[in-house]
């Protein structure tokens, strides 16, 4: 097979949430730190890449064997090496540059953007166990890319005319809600989205391609005006999953804390900065954070209490599992691999993000009463600011499962499908209902939401 065709794809990514490609070193201030290149900037290996396109296009194809044939694998003594090339992708310092080669030089002057991607906002977590606590040693944290970060980065195939119908596939899996990149793609980080796709087929036996393809300038700063821009029809893509959409209203205040507070109060929201790329540099946004990973504890915790609840296990009769132990649990929101086969989740959030044109600060005072004696406690003030959205505003809230593969499970071996599904469901009802609160401080009234659930874009639940 003479491989004539050469296929080329420029993509420019941007991350609609906010990022963690490990490079498993760690820092003195914190536990995890992302990969970055030569500059200190955020990157993305082309390995990582190509093992999560890989891994993604597979899903959603039956025939596994044509994509083993252009990524390449190896049984036993026999192999084939890859025909795919996918490079690393590179941070753009701008609309139009990314950082190469040592000498690049950037501007810090305006908005510091080397200076503030050299110190990235980090995340905190702590793990809950079963009884709703933190765990003992169980508080981490992990440093992550800003939203609206972008990336550059390019695929070559080497191929046949054959190959055209697969490049197209290939491309229109970078829009699958499952191309998802780095860790925590199951607790609100990794989600990315195509801002550009130019791309090119060179086919070699042709002199004026050749030529082209000879004289392509493999510089990512280099215009190469030979490609064009890609509009892709991406239906179709061969994901089985379901969608559910969360429209919710706070009945008054919610707050999902920082763990800290600032000049002004004792306690506040968490925030983040946001990456916009304006006027030829990166200008940077605080805007108030609700992480995914606050809303999938909560939500694992009352899926659990439903499953028991439709498959007739209850407390009285020592009955009925919780957190890991759960089946519905493991099922949908993954497994760790102890004692038996692991699992990712099946269940996708993404974290929020609102501006302060939609997100209102409130400062509540409080004080610490004796008990004794009916007064205040002395050195026991203390205030919090909580968040109010905006009347026009709702907290929007998108999830999407994968469908079991096989009858049973997502290996065979879990829970029934259909009481999966349902526990979950019910379990989202119960946010829509104003059941289930969100985020801290719901013993103060706080974090209780109202609204409608739609099941793929149809309504499924309205508490009105």
């Amino acid at each position: 097979m003479k491989l004539t065709y050469r296929y080329i794809a420029r993509i420019v990514l941007e991350a609609e949430t906010g990022l963690f490609v490990g490079s498993g070193e760690a820092s003195l201030l914190k536990d995890a730190l992302v990969q970055k290149d030569h500059h200190g900037l955020p990157m993305i290996q082309g390995a990582s890449l190509s093992g999560v396109l890989r891994h993604a296009i597979e899903d959603a194809n039956s025939d596994t064997n044509a994509w083993e044939e252009l990524f390449g694998f190896q049984k036993k003594d026999t192999g084939v090496g890859s025909r795919l090339r996918v490079s690393s992708a590179y941070m753009m310092v701008n609309e139009s540059s990314v950082a190469e080669g040592l000498n690049f030089s950037i501007d810090d002057k305006v908005n510091n953007v080397k200076t503030n991607y050299e110190n990235l906002p980090s995340r905190q977590h702590v793990r809950i166990s079963e009884k709703g606590v933190a765990q003992k040693n169980g508080l981490f944290d992990n440093e992550v890319v800003y939203k609206g970060t972008r990336f550059l980065f390019e695929l070559e195939l080497k191929g046949t005319e054959e190959d055209t119908a697969r490049w197209n596939k290939l491309l229109k899996t970078l829009y699958s809600p499952l191309f998802r990149i780095g860790q925590g793609t199951r607790n609100g980080y990794g989600k990315l989205k195509v801002l550009s796709l130019k791309s090119k087929v060179f086919n070699l036996n042709d002199e004026k391609d050749f030529d082209t393809y000879l004289h392509f300038d493999p510089s990512f700063n280099a215009p190469n005006s030979c490609l064009a821009e890609v509009k892709l029809e991406v239906s179709g893509l061969g994901i089985d999953m379901e969608s559910y959409t969360l429209q919710l209203k706070p009945d008054n205040f919610f707050i999902f804390g920082a763990g800290a507070g600032d000049d002004e109060v004792d306690n506040k929201p968490v925030e983040e900065e946001v990456a916009k790329y304006r006027n030829d540099t990166i200008e940077f946004e605080k805007q108030t954070l609700i992480p995914a990973s606050s809303i999938k504890g909560a939500l694992a915790h009352r899926t659990a209490f439903h499953y028991n609840k439709l498959t007739g296990k209850f407390a009285d009769n020592n009955e009925g599992d919780t957190g890991k132990e759960n089946p519905a649990v493991n099922e949908l929101f993954g497994v760790e691999a102890k004692g038996k086969t692991g699992q990712r989740g099946r269940v996708i959030l993404d974290d929020a993000y609102y501006s302060k044109s939609k997100v209102e600060d409130k400062i509540f005072n409080h004080v610490a009463i004796d008990r004794f004696t009916g007064g205040a406690m002395d050195g026991a003030l203390f205030s919090e600011k909580v968040s109010v959205l905006k009347a026009e505003t709702s907290f929007d809230l998108s999830i999407h499962v994968e469908k079991a593969k096989g009858s049973k499970g997502h290996k065979g071996n879990e829970g029934d499908e259909e009481e999966v599904l349902l526990a979950l469901e019910e379990a989202m009802k119960d946010i829509c209902k104003g059941l289930l609160p969100l985020g801290g401080m719901t013993t103060k009234g706080h974090g209780i939401f109202t609204g409608e659930l739609l099941k793929n874009d149809k309504p499924l639940f309205n508490y009105e």
